[in-house]
């Protein structure tokens, strides 16, 4: 049964967004029989042909990069080089949003995350503190132990065909002494391996499926697709519930308890601003009347930024569309009927984290390895290669995030200012030298040819930063929008309830204060983990 137009039906949860977040509220939720819950997404069902093998097989991920239809492709303001060059940030538009086409890297980030969060006045959010719900939702295929948990609904599994370029990138960095790591999520993150992934049987184990499907038969749960937020109601200062629009018909929903927005660092704010929420001088000139005057909203937005070495594939055994490539991609197909070879990919198969000197406490430099030369313009590439990435853990710049207009049609202003703290730079240019290190170790020898970018000649600091400044990317984690404190910018409460406005939360990516060192889709899971607790022990 969809809503109908003109009509106002009423729920005790309306959460908006289906995706890594809203998935797991919408299951936690429904779990109590007695509460009603709608989920609003403005995509598709993951559950409808042809999305449904694209998003089932691990490799069928590049088929969304550059699909509008099932990925918002939000563009960014400007960047740190010396001319304007937009930068694509891909969310997912999908039942599971950005767990249904992201890299399906499981990734927690350091205790000391965690600890950070709490030491900025965010209460029951230190490591101690959430550990539990990582595990909670955590079926850990290696085994349980005291940092991993079994029986939960995201599997969480080894990759079940590696390329070979890749455990020789691990050998490569052994070589170089740096520690050999099984388990990034173990006991240390430091040292080089493959990741973990959110994979079962060898496919793609979203949120969705791992979350939303398990609960779609429950008759206390409504999903709602295709249909998109324009705003949020109120009665006084408490939220009341959403104006939706599906084609050209509008329609209301009414929360008896809480509006939950999980739509992500981007949409969130969006929809926070559009309906009165956020700076109030900013809203004003757009025609907006403000109903909280809150400076923050938008605010903090940060990413790992990322630059990339390329080199030449001798033994033409990366990933590539070429006549010698060819034979391997034809007899894929057949290895997938046994849930192995390249289709199982997650084309990110290895990685590393150190520290960029003695000094520094823990590792701010993260390592990400590609078996194929990864051209974000194209699906697959014609020559052979690989690629080392160089990401800041913890990087220091921040942007904003504004409206463009009051329409919501408009997607919004994304200036992330990469590169805006010198020490981002800094840290990068000294990752692409550690990066050069590990290539030229004797375990890449049989593979390496000549790098191809930013090329031997470039070599001095200058022309390193001049590389870095020009190339510099995302990781695609944008966070901290709506970020949970207690100052004066803060978003949302360590509860998660927005300031200044009842019955209305955020919980998803935007919320976290600083980003995590590593992937955010599991910290995400988490806090929706931990948001369903808060509003379970609210009522």
């Amino acid at each position: 049964m969809r809503l109908q137009n003109d009509t106002s039906t009423t729920f005790d949860y309306v959460i908006v967004g289906a995706g890594s977040a809203g998935c797991v509220l919408a299951n936690r939720l429904s779990e109590d029989p007695s509460a009603t819950v709608c989920l609003i997404e403005s995509g598709t069902s993951d559950r409808r042909f042809p999305v449904n093998a694209k998003s089932r097989i691990p490799a069928g991920g590049i088929m969304f990069r550059h699909d509008r239809r099932y990925n918002w492709l939000y563009p960014s303001e400007s960047t740190a080089g010396p001319a304007s060059r937009p930068i694509l940030c891909p969310r997912g538009r999908l039942f599971g949003g950005t767990s249904s086409i992201n890299g399906m890297i499981y990734m927690r980030g350091q205790p000391q995350d965690y600890d950070r969060w709490a030491a900025l006045g965010n209460d029951g959010w230190s490591f101690a503190d959430v550990l539990p719900f990582f595990r909670k939702s955590e079926h850990f295929e290696p085994g349980a132990g005291p940092l991993h948990g079994q029986g939960g609904e995201l599997n969480v599994a080894a990759q079940r065909s590696p390329h070979p370029l890749s455990f020789a990138f691990v050998e490569a960095a052994g070589q170089c002494q740096f520690a050999i790591n099984p388990d990034f999520n173990g006991d240390s993150q430091t040292g080089f391996g493959l990741f973990h992934v959110t994979q079962k049987n060898g496919e793609r184990w979203s949120t969705a499926r791992a979350f939303l499907h398990p609960a779609l038969s429950r008759r206390n749960l409504h999903v709602e697709s295709d249909a998109t937020a324009l705003h949020l109601t109120f009665d006084g200062k408490r939220a009341s519930g959403l104006r939706l629009r599906r084609g050209e018909m509008e329609f209301s929903v009414r929360a008896r308890r809480d509006v939950i927005l999980s739509a992500g660092a981007i949409a969130s704010p969006q929809l926070l601003m559009l309906s009165g929420i956020g700076p109030a001088g900013e809203l004003r000139d757009l025609g907006i009347t403000p109903l909280v005057d809150n400076p923050g909203v938008g605010g903090n937005f940060h990413d790992h930024c990322d630059v990339a070495i390329a080199v030449a594939d001798r033994s033409a055994t990366s990933y590539a569309m070429s006549a010698r490539g060819l034979p391997g991609l034809l007899a894929a197909p057949f290895r997938y009927l046994q849930k192995r070879g390249p289709l199982t990919s997650i084309m990110v198969e290895a990685g590393g984290f150190i520290r960029s000197r003695p000094d520094v406490e823990r590792p701010d430099l993260h390592f990400i390895f590609t078996p194929m030369l990864h051209d974000r313009a194209e699906y697959l590439p014609r020559g052979h290669g690989f690629m080392v990435h160089v990401s800041a853990l913890r990087p220091k710049s921040r942007g904003r995030i504004r409206l463009r207009s009051a329409d919501l049609s408009d997607p919004p202003l994304l200036r992330p200012n990469l590169l805006s703290h010198e020490d981002d730079l800094q840290l990068l240019i000294e990752g692409l030298r550690v990066a050069r290190r590990i290539i030229a170790a004797p375990a890449l020898a049989p593979f390496r040819s000549g790098e191809l970018s930013p090329g031997s000649a470039v070599e001095t600091q200058v022309q390193l930063a001049d590389y870095v400044r020009g190339t510099v990317a995302t990781v695609f984690h944008p966070v901290g929008t709506c970020k949970m404190g207690v100052d004066s910018l803060a978003v949302v409460d360590p509860s998660l309830r927005v300031h200044g406005i009842g019955g209305l939360r955020v919980i998803d990516a935007s919320v976290m204060p600083e980003i995590v060192s590593g992937n955010t889709n599991a910290p995400t899971v988490m806090i929706a983990e931990k948001g369903a607790a808060l509003i379970a022990a609210s009522r």
